[in-house]
């Protein structure tokens, strides 16, 4: 199976709750646009003693405390909060209410969190760490090369490593870098190995095309991981490799259909084959998660189609469901602009079905900093568009609805 570091299970579930309909949330969509609106002045009167106790709630082991706890504090204004976060992530004396700090500090884009970052590569904190590469992957910056590259001889921790080697790869024009994810192509745990090809592909690495292709050639576990990512990669070596299979086995082949289809060919069967197979009567779960993988690495490059049939296939129920919303939600923390775009020129129930297909997805995504991203992109949608709008409406609708 192609590697998903975004699939692992949470520990607790949220609760589900009833949603109105999107255009019929007028109570629900008018709450929070006061929220967004910023804070009174009583409340940032009372801002510091509530934001300071809502931060410890950000540890609960009580899901809508902690749920809640998150959304007071992305609401509290950012001269306020984001003092508060900082401090949180440096001071606080227990260990998940530092990385939450940190994740929700991630989305009011401070100037100085690239500052923090670096104090935190090296903390104790495996997810502290963890979300930092992360932030570095999205802020790249290429005076922490050598720092990144030093880090790469060290770092062993399980969920550490992928995100060092994604921040790693978000700065691929360096020689130097080139090298070394080259390197770990070939050597190492699989696990690892396969994190390295993953984040090469979606950052479209060619100068490792011909390492990956010597792993797309093998049979193993890796074999997905580096298909999908000479498709992302493209070009005439990757082309090469993807039309040279002859047989391959049934959830392999759903594989080299989609990285076909990433690297240039016409997606339109592909999509249909994948919904085919998805819907036989006989789809083993195997065939099922890597249809639903395939889908997601086609929704993630910014498919209109592959998006469609995805969604509908939620509309599905079972296990078909289950799995087209975890492909949906990877692909939307992937590409967050892709997806609210794509809500927006939906029509209504199908928009609705979407979102509501998007939420069950993201309660089984353990992806704090990804869907903390999510949020940071929908909201500044919201802002981007006039009051009253169809786009105000669904940005709002859904911060709302997806617990943010």
């Amino acid at each position: 199976m192609p590697y998903l570091p975004l699939s692992r299970k949470t520990l607790s579930s949220p609760e589900r709750v009833f949603h109105a309909p999107l255009v019929a949330g007028c109570a629900a969509v008018a709450a929070l646009l006061v929220c967004l609106a910023g804070p009174s002045s009583a409340q940032t009167a009372q801002a510091p003693a509530d934001l300071k106790a809502n931060i410890g709630n950000l540890a609960s082991i009580d899901y809508p405390t902690r749920m809640n706890a998150a959304r007071a504090v992305r609401r509290v204004d950012a001269a306020v909060a984001v003092p508060a976060l900082r401090d949180a992530v440096a001071n606080h004396s227990d260990q998940f209410v530092r990385y939450r700090a940190f994740v929700l500090l991630s989305s009011f884009s401070d100037r100085q969190t690239g500052d923090l970052v670096r104090t935190l590569l090296k903390d104790r904190n495996d997810r502290l760490r963890e979300a930092s590469y992360k932030w570095l992957e999205e802020h790249p910056d290429p005076a922490m090369t050598a720092t990144l590259l030093s880090a790469l001889q060290t770092e062993q921790a399980e969920f550490v490593r992928p995100a060092l080697v994604g921040a790693l790869a978000a700065l691929g024009d360096n020689p130097q870098v080139q090298k070394a994810l080259v390197t770990e192509t070939t050597r190492g745990v699989d696990f690892f190995r396969g994190a390295v090809i993953d984040s090469v592909g979606r950052h479209k690495g060619a100068y490792a095309a011909d390492a990956i292709a010597g792993v797309a050639v093998l049979d193993g576990p890796l074999q997905d991981d580096a298909i999908l990512a000479l498709g992302r990669i493209g070009g005439p070596r990757a082309r090469t490799v993807l039309t040279g299979f002859k047989s391959a086995p049934a959830a392999l082949n759903l594989t080299i259909r989609a990285a076909q289809c990433l690297a240039g060919a016409p997606c339109e069967q592909t999509i249909a084959f994948l919904v085919e197979v998805s819907t036989a009567a006989n789809a083993s779960p195997a065939t099922l998660r890597a249809a639903a993988a395939a889908f997601a690495a086609l929704v993630a490059n910014g498919d209109q189609a592959a998006t469609a049939a995805l969604v509908g296939l939620g509309a599905r129920g079972g296990a078909v469901r289950q799995q087209a919303a975890l492909g949906f939600a990877a692909a939307a923390v992937r590409n967050p602009a892709h997806v609210i775009a794509w809500l927006g020129a939906a029509p209504e129930p199908t928009r609705n079905n979407a979102i509501d297909l998007l939420k069950e997805g993201f309660e089984d995504l353990e992806e704090d900093f990804g869907k903390e991203q999510f949020y940071a992109v929908t909201r500044a949608s919201y802002w981007k568009v006039p009051e009253g709008s169809p786009g105000r409406t669904l940005t709002a609708a859904l911060i709302q609805r997806l617990d943010f």
